[in-house]
């Protein structure tokens, strides 16, 4: 069976305010094109379908007008499932109608029997070509059931589902030579590429964060999954690589990029050909991108320099850049920029200040909307203070000029409320 593999849309993201709607239906666009070229006989969306979980009505619309199109094409099955930025019951909503489609969508496992993750995937002529077990994001108070002793929880847990969806999958098969297709939507361990050697939530070189593990769930080891699936179609990191270099378990990427720190990383669907008990040939289709993001580091006179050379080439595409540029002393950045020819399709979104080797964001321009909502009073007050000064954060004048003025800005702020 040949199917497409891809994850972690994410629609609806708006990073730095980049409005991404003519990225989305040109994805959409390409992937229906890659699914008619390859004759993908399945879709498999493995979570973070969109951003937030109220996503904007145009990212629904794009959504279920992508599904709409797929109806007249050799795709027979599109399976679904919810990640951790998506609201299992919108995923759910339309579950009835979708499934007359042959379009399975899977939002949570709350109250559900394991036995209904598991359905078959069929042909045109309606014959079964696969099974799958659509495990999609599971949150932390769902998985206890599955724990089956005492011992490491997470392993223990995951462990217990999916070898429970296995037996499921292994019954609905009944002996029929046609492969088993599992998903889910976690943080494995041992992964391969940029985040091999990285633990979890730390930080890169370049100072960016790495993706958090999903809830308070620690990594998911790869022995969780039985050795009976024919394939397991992951989501949550957002690049290619495989788990514990298994060529079963794969986590397709983001078509989309979705933060500066992985602008030079290659954006991949993986179209997957898996036949009963054989190794399964994977080969990644690169997702051409619409736009392009450039990180610019250094000094305040190297970044000029920079930005000046970059204004003389020519874009035919609309081009984002991050500043990432060292403090100093008597220069400022905005100054030294405002001279240079900075013109559409070139745009700078964000500003980031570098201190000993780390980063710092020095405007709240640099925060996502979702972001803001999540500082508190004092994070926002803190972080003007610091951007007004251009002090290192982590220096004994910032500590002691934010311990001086920080009272004074909580009894304002909280006379303010009374």
């Amino acid at each position: 069976m040949k199917f497409i593999h891809t994850a972690d849309w994410h629609l609806g993201n708006s990073m730095h305010d980049i409005n991404r709607i003519d990225e989305v239906r040109a994805f959409f666009k390409w992937l229906k094109e890659q699914i008619e070229a390859e004759k993908a006989e399945a879709l498999v969306v493995a979570g973070d379908i969109f951003d937030t979980i109220n996503p904007p009505v145009e990212a629904r619309h794009e959504y279920y007008k992508f599904l709409a199109t797929l109806l007249d094409t050799c795709c027979r099955n599109v399976i679904i499932i919810a990640g951790n930025h998506d609201s299992a019951s919108f995923i759910n909503a339309p579950k009835d109608l979708l499934e007359a489609l042959n379009i399975h969508v899977v939002g949570n496992i709350s109250n559900i029997p394991v036995e209904e993750l598991v359905f078959e995937l069929k042909d045109s002529a309606g014959n079964a070509t696969a099974v799958c077990a659509a495990v999609p994001f599971v949150r932390e108070a769902n998985l206890r059931r599955f724990a089956e002793e005492d011992r490491d929880f997470v392993d223990n847990s995951f462990g217990g589902l999916y070898r429970q969806a296995c037996v499921a999958a292994d019954s609905l098969r009944a002996g029929r030579n046609i492969p088993v297709i599992a998903t889910g939507h976690l943080y494995a361990a041992n992964l391969e590429g940029r985040l091999a050697e990285i633990p979890c939530g730390e930080k890169t070189d370049d100072g960016t964060k790495t993706i958090d593990l999903v809830g308070n769930l620690g990594a998911v080891n790869v022995s969780v999954f039985p050795a009976e699936f024919d394939y397991v179609a992951l989501g949550h990191i957002h690049y290619m690589t495989r788990v514990a270099k298994n060529d079963r378990i794969r986590y397709s990427g983001s078509p989309f990029i979705l933060g500066f720190d992985e602008a030079n990383i290659r954006r991949n669907v993986l179209l997957v050909d898996v036949q009963c008990g054989s190794a399964p040939q994977v080969t990644p289709l690169e997702v051409p991108q619409l736009f392009d993001f450039i990180r610019v580091e250094g000094t305040v006179e190297e970044i000029k320099t920079a930005i000046d050379s970059l204004c003389l080439r020519s874009f035919d595409k609309n081009t984002y850049i991050e500043v990432a540029y060292k403090a100093e002393a008597g220069k400022n950045i905005h100054d030294a920029l405002s001279e240079c020819c900075i013109n559409p399709p070139l745009y700078i979104v964000s500003w980031k200040a570098k201190f000993n080797n780390r980063h710092y964001d020095s405007t709240l321009e640099s925060f996502g909307v979702s972001d803001v909502t999540e500082l508190s009073e004092e994070d926002v007050f803190k972080t003007l203070i610091l951007n007004k000064t251009q002090l290192d954060p982590e220096s004994e004048e910032a500590k002691e000029l934010i311990k001086e003025y920080l009272p004074l800005f909580q009894e304002i702020a909280n006379g303010a409320g009374q």
